[in-house]
């Protein structure tokens, strides 16, 4: 009887014991604080929009684009990163009825509520480095009269803190024209830009004549290292 006390004794001591340690546990902490600044590392100017106004077909223009690092990214005792590789994705532009744009979503590319898809300037804007840099940091632009479709019509830029810090890129617009109403040199007109291209294929639909084009391109940085 007296060991069977012992034994039941030792039971309830190493119960106690076992349910007594999560509880003394609870009483001490130690944290761990957990901090980062997180800043883009591109910066691009203008900031704003493009706006080529009233064109006509067959005319030329041009806007250019300048795409850097951030403050963040180029400070002097920043050296665990140096190089930046980013892409020119064209996307779809949105309208409401009020005249206000909008971009797509970044997933679906599809249009917010309320809002349109405009007909699309896309296909017609080149994307050229005006810098011929060297490998490794060479830039690869794309032709205007493209399909927007084609994984090759992506233009693709490297920007590094040491050696090319800064890209610049023209976006020009050589101006389609509208079917039945093409000049006779509309042909040497597209090949001039685009060697090689069906000039058939970059004619506006004439029902769009007075409309409002436009296409939204999206910088976005695919590495850092």
């Amino acid at each position: 009887m007296i060991k069977t006390k012992k034994v039941l004794l030792t039971l309830f001591a190493g119960f106690v014991l076992v349910v007594s340690l999560p509880l003394m546990a609870a009483y001490e902490a130690h944290v761990i604080n957990v901090t980062a600044h997180i800043e883009n590392a591109l910066k691009v100017t203008p900031s704003d929009d493009l706006v080529f106004g009233t064109v006509f077909p067959q005319e030329y223009h041009e806007k250019r684009i300048w795409v850097t690092t951030s403050k963040s990214f180029c400070a002097g005792d920043q050296r665990r990163v140096l190089n930046i590789d980013y892409k020119i994705v064209q996307k779809p532009k949105c309208v409401n009825p009020a005249g206000e744009y909008a971009p797509v979503d970044y997933a679906t590319h599809e249009c917010p509520e309320g809002y349109s898809e405009m007909p699309s300037l896309c296909p017609y804007l080149s994307k050229t480095p005006v810098y011929d840099d060297p490998e490794p940091y060479k830039d690869y632009g794309v032709l205007a009269f493209h399909d927007p479709s084609d994984p090759s019509s992506i233009a693709t830029g490297t920007i590094n803190k040491d050696y090319d810090l800064l890209d610049e890129w023209i976006i020009d617009l050589p101006v389609p024209c509208f079917e039945g109403m093409c000049a006779q040199d509309y042909d040497e007109f597209v090949y001039g830009y685009n060697p090689g291209v069906n000039s058939d294929d970059y004619i506006l639909p004439s029902e769009l004549e007075s409309s409002d084009f436009g296409c939204d391109l999206w910088i976005e940085a695919t590495a850092i290292y």
